[in-house]
């Protein structure tokens, strides 16, 4: 008697099953990769329209915008092809809204006005310390850079970039500065 030479159903089966997981594990790599790419993208692309903002600022395009002792712009990459990225800039020690409200959520009340009188009641504090102290030159300004993308998994969708400019650059030459010099630098 001679016997056939092949598989059995079982063998079948089992080979088949092997096959089957190694093909979702690599599937599953595979999405991975790609969310991950995707991800990497977006942090690129927030780090070149923060670097891009923050120059802007330096050069002084935000003079109009900002008022000195801190203030917070926020905007929207929208005019630049990224409708889904937005910014927010804190200047000197200023913190992000976005912050605030993230830490309040836990609790049941909410007040929308709050960062404003805390606002508030900080520049009152700062201008009565002005008062006190004697006038100095601040040469320069930590300028903060908080840039929003798309959400693609767990990991947080925000970059936040910090650089120090000369102060005139931030805010432009003071009034009397510019009386002094007859309007120019």
């Amino acid at each position: 008697m001679s016997r056939r030479a092949g598989f059995t159903l079982a063998e079948v089966a089992v080979t088949i099953l092997i096959v089957s997981i190694g093909l979702v594990l690599v599937l599953q790599g595979l999405s991975g990769a790609k969310m991950l790419a995707a991800e990497t993208h977006y942090r690129k692309i927030a780090r070149e329209l923060g670097q891009l903002t923050l120059g802007q600022v330096e050069a002084g395009l935000f003079w109009e915008e900002l008022h000195v002792g801190g203030d917070i712009l926020t905007g929207t990459y929208a005019a630049d092809g990224y409708e889904d990225f937005q910014y927010e800039l804190a200047f000197g020690e200023e913190g992000f809204t976005q912050d605030e409200t993230q830490n309040r959520r836990d609790s049941a009340y909410h007040d929308t006005w709050e960062y404003e009188r805390e606002r508030e009641r900080r520049a009152r504090k700062k201008d009565k310390d002005d008062e006190d102290e004697e006038e100095t030159e601040k040469p320069f300004e930590k300028v903060r850079i908080k840039v929003t993308y798309p959400k693609l998994g767990e990991r947080p969708n925000t970059l936040v970039l910090e650089r120090w400019m000369a102060w005139k650059n931030v805010y432009g030459a003071d009034e009397e500065a510019k009386e002094k010099t007859g309007g120019a630098e």
